[in-house]
């Protein structure tokens, strides 16, 4: 896809097309994604707050039936206390819990046991051979549990019973009172709260023992790690999910705890249920969300090409006038170029006139050195294409390691200490980076004789917001005193500092230093003055 430049001279990129598009799609997704999960929240606080409400029904229920027991357990306490010491076991007594039965559709029988569990008396629909566990019982006491609830199973669970159990002693004799309820009337409840197959409504003792069920099934002692014994614990009411562990069915539960009573009510509406709903809700949206989604990235397209189709025209007059610019500066480009070659050209040959006029000779070391000095100049204007500037602190650099100025086979160490991003124009780079290979070039001949070892240090850093300092510094021998101040390499630089309008400082201290302090300056059209070189040095 290609950019597009409005009338208005605006680039309008591809990447805003596509920033567009994909943005309609991202806030699509993004819009989806919140609904779903606001909605979903939704869904599950709603059948939270169903499932408390049903909890609290089968809490109040499983209360009330509770309730009634231990009211039944109390009378027939007091009708106790009214007679004698023997009435406990006489036959008076038994007519009278079989007429308490009676009052009861839902009762199971009722029966007084004595501490070490035998029966002491019962009514006539107490089941006989019932057992009754006093070990649990006294484990339940020693937790401290008032009232004992359990479970009565027969061959068929369907004729199940529960029992309320509590202890009572009175003139000395201590006893149990035992209640038993039928399931049927449980059941039922259970049902009409949880009228579908696959809720679930339950009844589960804080010990992990699952009294009872919706449907007729067996009691069973859950395991401590059970989800439903580690979520109830300690706590009052609440919702968990999980995963049923008799049919399977992934469910969302909500319990609260019967009274004072160490049993808790338990409701449960399967996921599925939920998702339903949820659905309902975020299928719309969805839609709508998608369908806006849809219409911007048809749209964007649309307006992208009638773009594209009415911009033509002005596309290729801006490629004609960028052809026509890039032209124009090309010749430009070359005409510096020519002028900065015949300028440095110019500065050769003049270099190579002293050297004739001074000693008669050439020194093609000391001129390879020079050379070399001006073309890392071009090198890095080449380089740096459109710009008219260089980094003098990478030319120093380069300089430094040259072996044309630091022969690899002398034992001599250059250590640099160079601050890059100072940018000069050519005018002042090339009589600059003269200075720097001259004063390199005579730190190496002369520094160092017999071929001795030494280091050479190099730092460049800036002194200012347009003054920058290049200093060249060795631990040779330095001059010898009655030298002559000004040899010809030095007359050459005092010549190339004057050029590049610097200040250069000599000292000897255990060897020479020179500190060259110049004006940081770009790039300037004006002629290079290659014959001041001539004039001053000579």
């Amino acid at each position: 896809m290609r950019d597009i430049i409005s009338p208005a001279g605006k680039t309008l990129r591809s990447t805003h097309f596509i920033a567009l598009r994909m943005g309609a799609a991202i806030l699509a997704v993004l819009g989806m994604v919140i609904w779903a999960v606001w909605s979903w929240n939704e869904e599950v606080a709603a059948l939270e707050e169903q499932g408390q409400s049903k909890a609290r029904l089968i809490s109040l229920y499983v209360e009330r039936l509770v309730q009634t027991q231990v009211i039944l357990q109390q009378a027939a306490l007091r009708d106790m206390r009214d007679q004698g010491p023997d009435y406990l076991t006489s036959p008076l007594f038994e007519t009278f819990l079989t007429a308490i039965e009676s009052a009861q559709t839902s009762s199971g029988g009722i029966a007084v046991h004595g501490p070490d569990g035998p029966v002491l008396a019962q009514g006539s629909r107490y089941p006989s051979d019932f057992r009754f566990p006093i070990e649990a019982f006294r484990a339940a006491r020693a937790a401290g549990w008032t009232v004992f609830v359990g479970r009565v199973e027969t061959a068929d669970p369907v004729d199940d019973r529960l029992f309320v159990a509590t202890d009572f002693s009175d003139k000395g004799q201590d006893a149990i009172f035992v209640s038993m309820l039928t399931l049927g009337s449980i059941r039922a409840f259970l049902q009409q709260i949880a009228p579908s197959t696959t809720d679930a409504a339950s009844l589960l003792r804080t010990d992990g023992y699952l009294l009872l069920r919706r449907n007729a099934t067996r009691p069973i002692m859950l395991d401590e790690t059970a989800t439903v014994v580690k979520e109830t614990e300690g706590r009052i009411s609440g919702s968990y999910r999980a995963v049923s562990i008799s049919d399977g069915t992934d469910r969302l539960y909500s319990f609260t705890r019967v009274a004072d009573l160490p049993l808790v009510a338990i409701y449960g509406a399967p996921v599925s249920e939920i998702r339903a709903g949820w659905l309902w809700r975020v299928v719309p949206i969805w839609m709508f969300l998608g369908l806006l989604a849809l219409f911007i990235f048809v749209l964007s397209g649309r307006i992208r090409r009638a773009m594209e189709l009415s911009v033509i025209a002005l596309e290729t007059r801006q490629q004609l006038e960028a052809t026509q610019k890039i032209a124009e500066q090309r010749a430009r480009l070359m005409q510096e170029l020519s002028h900065r070659v015949k300028n440095n050209l110019a500065l050769v040959l003049a270099l190579i006139d002293r050297q004739i006029r001074t000693r008669g000779r050439i020194e093609a070391l000391e001129l390879r050195g020079r050379i070399m000095a001006i073309a890392e100049v071009h090198s890095m204007l080449f380089a740096a294409g459109e710009r008219y500037d260089l980094d003098f602190g990478r030319l120093i650099e380069r300089l430094s390691i040259s072996e044309a100025l630091v022969p690899p086979e002398r034992p001599i160490t250059v250590d640099r200490d160079v601050e890059e991003g100072i940018r000069i124009g050519p005018d002042s780079a090339v009589p600059l980076a003269l200075v720097a290979a001259e004063l390199l070039t005579n730190a190496v001949k002369h520094a160092f004789p017999d071929g001795r070892p030494g280091r050479i240090r190099v730092s460049l850093h800036r002194v200012g917001a347009d003054t920058a300092r290049l200093e060249i510094a060795d631990d040779g021998v330095g001059l010898p005193a009655g030298a002559d101040p000004k040899p010809s390499g030095l007359a050459i630089v005092e010549a190339l500092v004057a050029q590049a309008d610097a200040v250069l400082e000599r000292r000897d201290e255990g060897g020479a230093c020179f500190r060259l302090t110049f004006p940081i300056r770009g790039h300037t059209t004006a002629d290079l003055p290659s014959r001041t070189l001539e004039r001053k040095a000579g």
